[in-house]
């Protein structure tokens, strides 16, 4: 069906206005820690999970090196490319085509990434509801609200809004580029299949337009894919039962675009993490099990109370319309609660972009149910006041805890020295990148491997919990090298770096035995003795 929706260039400002205000919020805790960093130390520009925030500059390095072929450069084996993390790739070689830094491209790229899924956002949102209040309530609680995160701590849960950015659109924009990008095509395919742009008369181009989204997807996100892919058939399936005398072909060559566009990445990526041992490695050892169910329901807060409410409601009313795009967004929920606790090794990968659809759920409850009770207008107005509150309290939460540790002194919180590099170490990174070749291992401390790999373009021996091969046994190898219970490491390594944070491990008798090939201030680095 040809979509017939309404937005007035008076709901696209509001839209667009906020769609620039989100992301621009998102980097003031930025600024706060690198207008706090302390004498002697640089603020490496990651804040939210420096583990993967390190490993994205690592892979934007490669394409600055003019490579499109990834290689995991955390772990000292050799292993043929493949071509997978091309988004990252692609922003490695927009950096050194602009000669901006790695750290600027990837800001650059989260901020309209940002923007992109908030307008994206607002479309969609549109197509669910005619009624401008529920699309700028459902907008403002996708673009803002969180759950109880911050209260659930106190109890010793961990609720999801602390550390699962990928299921909310303000943690994914203040985290990284790759999950609003991604998420904003998620919702393209959806509305270009359900409630297409174009015509019937160019019937190619509804199927062609998806299926090159869904190839973008797949190359951005291929997680978001497969949910897009439970969500249409479910969508179809249920067309399939309100009208059983004839197939809903409009929507169902549609899919078939975004199946047959999508489909050969996620078999290529399949293959290449099944046959390249270093990949399979990294698969086998990157399980993301899904949450505990109280954890979620914590984490979502007032937005899942409020979304169930709806949901359930929707299922009981009797003679009552819906429009066609709440059963949609009903379909989402339920099919990535499903995704999320089916078997599958990465199961929580599926929560991607779940707020989205429990915050268009939950505004259009909330707003209809207070009309339903005709309450009187102030009353309705505090009523949502304080859910937005509530709700925003576990952003600002979120949104702060990384500026609370940023302004610790690194030099006595390891979590906080994860946020910077000392100007000693900078230096050493620097001769680095001059001088050690990019095929080069370099054994550090985990805190140094997390960030060499991005700041200088050489492998460690140990940088990542996943994408180390063998990560637990190569950490007890360096720790005990550093600690003088080893003389060597398995394979070896070609240069030794020796700051403070290594020093704080140990001081092998093995390094007065090799030649110091650099040293300034409180950093050393040795060339290693191969075997």
């Amino acid at each position: 069906m040809k979509s017939q929706i309404i937005i007035t260039s008076q709901e696209w400002r509001w839209a667009v206005t906020w769609s620039v205000i989100v992301p621009v919020l998102s980097c003031l805790p930025f600024l706060v820690v690198w207008l706090s960093t302390p004498p002697g130390w640089q603020f490496t520009g990651i804040l939210a999970n420096p583990l993967d925030g390190h490993s994205y500059l690592a892979k934007i390095e490669q394409g600055a090196a003019g490579h499109w072929l990834f290689h995991l450069t955390y772990t000292p084996e050799d292993h043929p490319g493949a071509f997978i993390i091309t988004f990252y790739l692609a922003l490695g070689h927009i950096a050194r085509v602009t000669g901006l830094s790695n750290v600027i491209v990837f800001h650059l790229a989260r901020l309209l990434a940002g923007l992109l899924l908030l307008l994206m956002v607002f479309r969609f949102v549109a197509h669910v509801t005619p009624h401008s209040g529920e699309r700028r309530l459902a907008f403002g609680f996708v673009a803002l609200a969180s759950g109880f995160g911050w209260l659930g701590i106190l109890f010793g849960a961990f609720p999801i809004d602390l550390w699962i950015p990928e299921a909310f659109v303000h943690y994914s924009i203040y985290t990284n580029p790759h999950f609003p990008l991604g998420m904003a095509v998620m919702l393209f395919i959806l509305i270009e299949v359900i409630w297409p742009s174009f015509s019937s008369s160019r019937f190619a181009v509804r199927i062609l337009v998806p299926g090159i989204a869904a190839l973008l997807l797949a190359i951005v996100l291929p997680f978001a894919l497969i949910i897009d892919w439970v969500i249409l058939t479910a969508v179809i399936g249920r067309r399939l039962l309100i009208d059983r005398s004839r197939l809903p072909w409009t929507q169902i060559w549609p899919t078939l675009g975004v199946i047959g566009g999508g489909l050969p990445v996620i078999l290529y990526q399949y293959w290449v993490s099944t046959t390249n041992p270093i990949l399979a490695g990294w698969s086998a050892q990157n399980i993301t099990v899904a949450p505990s169910i109280s954890d979620v329901i914590l984490g979502f807060g007032f937005i899942g109370i409020l979304a169930v409410g709806r949901m359930i409601g929707m299922v009981r009313a009797k003679g009552q319309p819906q429009t066609e795009g709440e059963w949609v967004v009903w379909l989402w929920v339920v099919s990535s609660i499903m995704l999320l606790y089916a078997p599958l090794a990465l199961q929580r990968r599926f929560i991607t972009g779940l707020h989205i659809p429990l915050s268009i759920l939950a505004a259009i409850g909330l707003l209809r149910w207070m009309a339903d009770k005709h309450l009187k207008v102030q009353s309705q107005r505090l009523i949502i006041i304080s859910v937005v509150v509530i709700s925003l309290l576990g952003t600002l939460f979120v949104w702060s805890l990384p500026v609370i540790a940023g302004l610790q002194s690194p030099d006595t919180s390891p979590t906080t020295a994860l946020l910077f590099i000392r100007n000693d170490e900078a230096a050493a990174f620097d001769w680095l990148r001059v001088h050690a070749q990019p095929d080069a291992v370099i054994l550090a401390s985990p805190r140094i491997g997390m960030l060499v790999p991005g700041q200088t373009g050489a492998r460690v021996f140990y940088g990542h919990p996943f994408e180390t091969i063998n990560a637990a046994d190569k950490e007890a190898q360096l720790k005990a090298f550093f600690g003088g219970q080893r003389t060597t490491t398995t394979p070896p390594s070609d240069y030794i770096f020796y700051g403070p944070s290594e020093q704080a491990l140990g001081q092998s008798a093995e390094l007065d035995k090799l030649p110091v090939v650099y040293s300034s201030g409180d950093v050393m680095i040795f060339k290693a003795q191969q075997p």
